[in-house]
């Protein structure tokens, strides 16, 4: 801009204060955009970091079997987070199973699946009256990925045998859990039932001789397990805190008029005692990755406005 030698000097200097004002202005937009774009991949490497890698825990990876007998092929995972667990046999692109769901018609064939503490999970195929072409080699993989991949050698030998002491076993069915608990606390009854050569259909839970259901007992929650590995069927009674109204004699029955019961007592005490160990706790290595990406970042990001935004104060 060109200004005369006359003209005054207050309006020059309004032209600059405004030149001033717009190229400021025009570094805080830069200056915002630069910061967003680093703190948004500093996030993503921070959460890339902190995602646990899933894990094949060890176990038996060549399983012997007779056949006509059940093969449990075992598969044992650590940190699987979002991701399935699909099997197949080695060799071929038809899966067998994926998560719970059996991709095959074979009626034989199965995915026994647990949850355990440690964010470990189970998910062993099991493969009911084994034939000889059951043979080979099984891969239990996590389908996200390729290169995650566990491989079990199932071998099937000789005729089957018969047991007649399976035949003739009876039903068996026990209740554990704590008889005495103190008020407000859980409350944990669990019910095994086994059939002999048959596995229990259901389960039934009763209270001081009344049927527990969701609408009388809306506080109490049942649930069913059933396994074929182990010939039997497991039911867990849980009630989330208790009062003195659960103080009773609970019974388990399966629908092989099995029975089992426990008596539980809840006991009214002065729990004036914090209970220790509930606080969360963040690990040491995950924090220290969080706290020195976004440090250096928070550093180096204050450094550059403080040197862009010093001539806009001037």
């Amino acid at each position: 801009m060109r200004f005369e030698a006359g003209q005054p000097k207050s309006s020059i200097c309004r032209a600059w204060q405004v030149i001033s004002s717009l190229y400021c202005h025009l570094l805080q937009l830069i200056v915002f955009l630069l910061i967003s774009v680093a703190l948004s991949g500093c996030s993503e490497s921070v959460k890339r970091q902190l995602t646990p890698t899933p894990k094949f825990l060890p176990g038996n990876t060549n399983v012997t079997v007779r056949q006509g007998a059940m093969a449990v092929l075992p598969c044992k995972i650590r940190n699987l987070g979002t991701k399935k667990v699909a099997w197949r046999r080695l060799n071929s692109d038809q899966f067998l199973t994926i998560g719970k769901i059996t991709w095959i018609k074979q009626v034989n064939m199965m995915v026994e699946h647990e949850s355990q503490p440690g964010d470990i999970t189970t998910w062993d195929l099991l493969i009911k009256n084994v034939k000889a072409n059951d043979s080979g080699i099984y891969e239990c993989q996590i389908t996200s990925t390729k290169e995650y991949a566990y491989h079990v050698q199932l071998n099937v030998v000789g005729p089957p045998i018969t047991n007649p002491d399976i035949r003739t076993s009876k039903p068996a069915i026990s209740v554990v859990g704590s008889t005495y608990v103190d008020y407000g606390d859980p409350i944990k009854l669990i019910c095994n039932a086994t059939g002999g050569p048959h596995i229990p259909e259901e389960i039934d839970w009763f209270k001081d001789g009344d049927k527990i259901d969701a609408h009388k007992y809306s506080d109490i929650v049942i649930t069913k397990y059933r396994s074929l590995r182990l010939q039997s069927m497991t039911s867990e009674l849980l009630v989330d805190r208790s009062t003195t109204d659960h103080s009773g004699t609970y019974i388990c029955r399966s629908s092989q008029n099995a029975i089992g019961s426990i008596k539980v007592t809840v006991l009214i005490a002065d729990t004036t005692n914090v209970k220790r160990g509930t606080g969360s706790q963040i690990h040491p290595n995950h924090a220290g990755v969080s706290i020195s990406s976004y440090a250096k970042t928070s550093l180096m990001l204050s450094l550059v406005v403080s040197l862009v935004l010093v001539p806009c104060v001037l």
